[in-house]
């Protein structure tokens, strides 16, 4: 039997935001773009198929870091923003009801004696969100008030937090964040060779580094911000394909130089005392359309923007092992708790992967996700797509990972129970996220 337990062992989070599942080669081994992180991460527990409950960070972050329901994160952003995506900083009023109903990893292991340190990229992932609670160090860039917004500075800052920790005795958590693979604009060296075409605009903005931009308006100008729709249904089928070959070039060429960055955080870890105490997790919040289904971006509930990487490096694991069941990213972080034998706090959704990696079990019976355009529920291979104007859309993900082939017409009985399944579950965690605030 496999022994997964680590009592007291140190807990890295490498968050790389937009990575998608299938652009990772220990899950697709005919891609090499990523080959620090396939070395480093080989003899590992790797999860081959994990959806986030949202394909934007502020969903998805909340929801893993705290262990909670997609739906239930949306209906309470809903009720303390402006709208979501939040326009607004959450008031400072719900922090204690966060703090003792919906703690953080960083709070529970706070509280067992961990020192905790966030390295974060991005807004809609740090203080913003009150997802600065239980840190006893914090970092926070492209946030309201930064002054640094400098490509893949986090990255390197966690390489040199981990050169500190390693004549450090204390037992630690490090949250590190990265949103180098977000476009508009990709920021990329000066120095590497990059892709030229007539479309791709480079504007030298940072010493050392271009952003780049490429994607177009439905006026056929220059996007330098998101486009207002989820599809690109201005574009016509052929532009479309040119641009979605495009999206892929460039977006392997940042995932090149973000893998190259890990590599230097990778090379810390290996050059010190930590990788026989310490776990060790990759993972993303959500990826991005890079043009499939139309969409060039993310923040809808297609695979590209849901299906995510979830590699855990373990000290007691020194062979590969394949997790090929679906799970769902919140269940993360109860997996993290079981391995320390830290209680976990009361009311969480997420469910402990322990059993599913030694045995193959697995309690949930459905997954769900939640956007503002879309949610989705899935039951094994059959996933249900709902839009905010209940256009239907199904697909067996196994056989069309990159759902292609709608059968809502051919199984519409199957469409009906999935979607009984979403509107009860979406009433359910509405309410509960309502009665958590009343009584606030």
């Amino acid at each position: 039997m496999i022994d997964l337990s680590c009592q007291d062992c140190n807990v890295i989070f490498l968050n790389i935001d937009l990575l998608r599942a299938d652009y990772v080669g220990l899950i697709r081994p005919d891609y090499n773009i990523t080959p620090n992180i396939d070395s480093f991460f080989e003899n590992s527990i790797i999860f081959e198929d994990v959806s986030s409950v949202a394909g934007v960070t502020a969903i998805s972050n909340m929801a893993t870091l705290m262990a909670v329901d997609g739906a239930f994160t949306y209906a309470l952003l809903n009720e303390t923003y402006q709208d979501v995506p939040p326009k607004y900083q959450l008031p400072y009023k719900y922090l204690k009801l966060f703090s003792s109903h919906l703690p953080t990893i960083a709070e529970v292991l706070n509280a067992e004696g961990y020192e905790t340190t966030n390295l974060n990229h991005g807004w809609y992932s740090g203080k913003q969100m009150l997802l600065n609670r239980g840190f006893d160090r914090y970092w926070g860039s492209g946030e309201v008030g930064a002054t640094e917004n400098i490509p893949a500075k986090v990255l390197t800052k966690a390489k040199e937090t981990l050169q500190k920790e390693t004549i450090n005795q204390n037992k630690f958590f490090l949250l590190v964040r990265s949103e180098d693979l977000r476009s508009l604009p990709y920021r990329y060296p000066t120095s590497r060779s990059r892709i030229n075409d007539l479309r791709v605009h480079y504007k030298k903005t940072n010493p050392g580094y271009y952003d780049i931009y490429y994607q177009e308006t439905p006026k056929g100008e220059l996007a330098v911000k998101w486009p207002s729709s989820a599809k690109v249904n201005w574009m016509s089928d052929s532009t479309i394909m040119e641009y979605q070959n495009l999206s892929q070039a460039l977006y392997t060429q940042q995932l090149a130089f973000i893998d190259e960055e890990l590599g230097k955080i990778f090379s810390a870890i290996q050059d010190s005392s930590l990788l026989n105490k310490t776990i060790i997790v990759l993972y993303a919040n959500h990826g991005d359309g890079l043009y499939d289904n139309k969409v060039p971006n993310h923040g809808v509930s297609y695979q590209s923007c849901v299906s995510v990487p979830l590699l855990i490096r373990h000290p007691k694991i020194q062979k590969p092992l394949h997790i090929q069941i679906p799970v769902s990213l919140i269940d993360l972080v109860p997996t993290i708790y079981e391995m320390l034998n830290v209680n976990p706090p009361k009311g969480i959704d997420g469910i402990s992967l322990v059993e599913t990696i030694k045995k193959g079990a697995y309690d949930r019976p459905y997954m769900y996700g939640m956007d503002k355009e879309s949610q989705y529920i899935r039951v094994g291979k059959m996933k249900l797509i709902v839009w905010i104007d209940m256009t239907k859309e199904l697909y067996n993900v196994a056989t069309d990972p990159h759902e292609q082939k709608n059968l809502v017409y051919q199984n519409p009985e199957l469409v009906d129970s999935l979607y009984a399944i979403m509107i009860n579950h979406e009433l359910e965690q509405m309410d509960r996220a309502l009665s958590l605030l009343k009584n606030e």
